[in-house]
């Protein structure tokens, strides 16, 4: 007869366990201070990776992804310390059949619902939540609706097997690409549009688009009960061997010269509006982000002990939007800003009565208040200035400032602070969550010059 288990050798052995559950139920700052070292933005790469996760649900919401797994790892954890309870008075007289009843009933208890009712509840679950931003909001609801028509709207969830979910991606791998403009496909369903031969298909980027978020889909379903295990997990496509894609990067010296000339002597007249003048240069000297600029409003023009900065936040316009936590920041504005009259342009507005620093940027639910500006940069500035790098785009006017203030020995901690990265490290996240003063970030970014 076995005896009863030895305690002592059982909390020795458990002691590893008790820690990681401990830290598993610790504070967000406390958790990831440890589990990530290299920092949440480098281990959330590593996740989608792995996973197979799109980046850019990551890049959206990367607070909601990190509380996320750290809810799954204390739960799992919570779990196998039940479970390690439950062996140690493990009754040898109990049978096999207990065990299959518990199985049966958890199968039985499974609520499976319609996919459409499941889909309608997944996207006003995450709506309510503000997970997604509206771009990620439309390429999901794009999906999904993808989705139906390969599976049929009003299949049971517990209905669709792993062959149906091996056929649906069969259709996406032979789909034509633009499937809605052209005339062979235009019109049929995607089953028909699959068998049309002599076309362009889908891009193995967009088939894996479309299967990470259907995994996203059933990932949620499952845990919701309303399926008993992800279908499409582990489906997306090799790549390949593609052509690779150009990396925004920060502007060769010249190349930065030409554009800082024309913004501010307008040699070829291609400077027609102070908006574009004003945002590009802000873009030039401050580091923020395109739509960070676009949506300022006159009020986010601030001082404080004698500093002029903007202050990047998304209260006030319902439509503001930043892109991370991190992004909601103070940036001291560029002596050269000032130099230029930016502070006067800034004064004429107000005296305007208007309430937007760039009032005449309007608003796309997929791009924010940024297109415009996008365009004329990247469409008509960059074109007329001879300058042909791909790489040289407005967004490679932040990857300058970080490049520029790296090479003047500015402290990395200070410049992502600057340009709204987050912080790596504990020390960093925990201890320096006030951030660094406006003097010490006006000395840093001050060290940046065109």
């Amino acid at each position: 007869m076995l005896g009863s288990y030895d305690e002592s050798q059982q909390a020795i052995e458990q002691a590893p366990f008790r820690v990681s559950l401990s830290l598993a139920e610790a504070s967000p700052d406390e958790y990831w201070g440890m589990a990530a070292q290299s920092g949440t933005k480098a281990f959330l790469a590593r996740f989608c990776e792995a996973s197979g996760i799109s980046q850019d649900e990551a890049n959206s919401r990367p607070d909601r992804m990190l509380q996320e797994i750290q809810t799954a790892r204390r739960d799992m954890l919570r779990t196998f310390e039940n479970r390690q309870l439950s062996l140690a008075k493990y009754d040898f007289a109990s049978t096999s059949k207990h065990v299959a009843s518990n199985s049966d009933v958890a199968t039985a208890q499974l609520a499976s619902i319609p996919l459409s009712q499941a889909i309608e509840e997944y996207i006003s679950e995450n709506k309510r939540a503000g997970n997604w931003v509206a771009g990620t909001f439309k390429k999901k609801l794009a999906a999904l609706e993808v989705l139906t028509q390969l599976l049929g709207t009003d299949c049971n969830l517990l209905s669709i097997t792993k062959k149906d979910a091996q056929n649906a991606k069969r259709i996406l791998l032979d789909l034509p690409a633009n499937r809605n403009k052209i005339a062979k496909s235009r019109g049929l369903t995607l089953q028909q549009a699959a068998a049309v031969t002599n076309v362009a298909k889908l891009s193995s980027v967009t088939i894996n688009g479309y299967l990470s978020i259907f995994q996203s889909f059933f990932d949620w379903t499952t845990k919701q009960g309303h399926s008993e295990t992800n279908l499409f997990a582990g489906m997306r496509i090799s790549s390949g061997r593609s052509k690779p894609s150009v990396l925004r990067q920060a502007f060769a010296t010249e190349a930065l010269k030409l554009v800082h000339r024309e913004l501010t002597e307008n040699t070829l007249g291609l400077v027609k509006t102070d908006s574009h003048k004003w945002a590009s240069l802000i873009g030039m000297f401050s580091g923020a982000r395109l739509n960070e600029i676009c949506q300022m409003d006159l009020q986010d023009i601030q001082q404080e002990q004698g500093i002029w900065f903007f202050n990047l936040i998304d209260d006030g316009d319902n439509n503001k939007r930043l892109k991370s936590g991190a992004a909601r920041r103070k940036v001291p504005v560029h002596a050269e800003l000032i130099n230029l009259g930016f502070l006067d342009y800034h004064s004429h507005q107000s005296c305007k009565h208007a309430n937007r620093l760039f009032p005449d940027y309007s608003y796309c639910e997929m791009n924010g208040y940024g297109r415009a500006l996008s365009r004329w940069f990247n469409g008509t500035l960059k074109p007329a200035l001879n300058i042909k790098s791909k790489a040289h785009v407005f967004h490679g006017l932040r990857h300058t400032m970080v490049t520029r203030l790296a090479q003047a020995g500015v402290d990395e901690p200070i410049f992502q602070s600057i340009v709204g990265h987050e912080r790596k490290g504990i020390t960093q996240q925990v201890y320096m969550r006030e951030g660094y003063t406006l003097p010490q970030l006006q000395a840093a970014i001050n060290q940046y010059a065109v």
